[in-house]
């Protein structure tokens, strides 16, 4: 259980380091029914990657065991195109950054405006669908054969999922217990939050995207 959750934790980061998720999360939260939408918008969160992960995990336990000298070729396989996957995101946001570099930050896009206006119901939906991207997919894909696959029962499995969501969805969870604990004093700091997410997302995102693939892929590396 211990090397599952070793190996679970570095690809967590990934999904809860990821800037978009986070910055809706602000959007709604600073939204006039920001409260109980943001409530609904991180069960529909917690819903899309519980499912994608076990889904995942199910699919990867049909894989052969690792040998006893922890060579895998499938395990390999799957995560050596994962790890590169990602690192072929993080290449086309930098060379996206760099034809960008010295303009003005760019706004806020308008369906990420339009956020800020949905309902509690709409806003289960968006957290839903954010978690289903091609990024989360890659990233879930490497927690199902860190799982599945070394798994001896299904206590360790669901330990795994467990840690893998709780972990990834940490960085929405913890603006809505402080917009609960105090709902008075958190409209500024959200704000410089979301200002601050505006300009340095991709940047975040990206060295996010570079560590992780370079974990996964060195993962891969090691199942060879």
């Amino acid at each position: 259980m211990a090397g599952i959750i070793g190996h679970v934790l570095p690809i967590a980061l990934g999904i809860a380091f990821s800037t978009v998720p986070i910055v809706v999360m602000i959007l709604i939260l600073l939204s006039p029914r920001g409260r109980i939408a943001s409530l609904t918008y991180l069960i529909g969160a917690a819903i899309g990657l519980i499912a994608l992960t076990t889904v995942l995990t199910l699919l990867a336990s049909l894989l052969p065991a690792p040998h006893l000298s922890g060579s895998s070729p499938w395990i390999a396989a799957v995560e050596i195109v994962a790890g590169l996957g990602l690192l072929a995101i993080a290449a086309v946001r930098l060379v996206r950054a760099r034809r960008h570099r010295g303009e003005p930050p760019r706004s806020t896009p308008a369906w990420m405006r339009r956020v800020s206006s949905v309902g509690p119901v709409p806003a289960f939906g968006v957290g839903l669908v954010l978690m289903l991207r091609p990024k989360n997919l890659l990233l879930t894909v490497a927690a199902g054969v860190a799982i599945g696959p070394v798994a001896r029962d299904p206590l360790d499995a669901i330990v795994g999922i467990v840690v893998y969501v709780v972990l990834g969805l940490s960085t929405l969870a913890a603006p809505i217990i402080v917009a609960y604990a105090n709902p008075g004093r958190t409209r500024v700091p959200l704000e410089r939050a979301h200002a601050w997410l505006e300009a340095n997302s991709a940047l975040v995102s990206t060295i996010v995207l570079l560590v992780v693939g370079v974990v996964i892929l060195g993962s891969g590396l090691t199942h060879v």
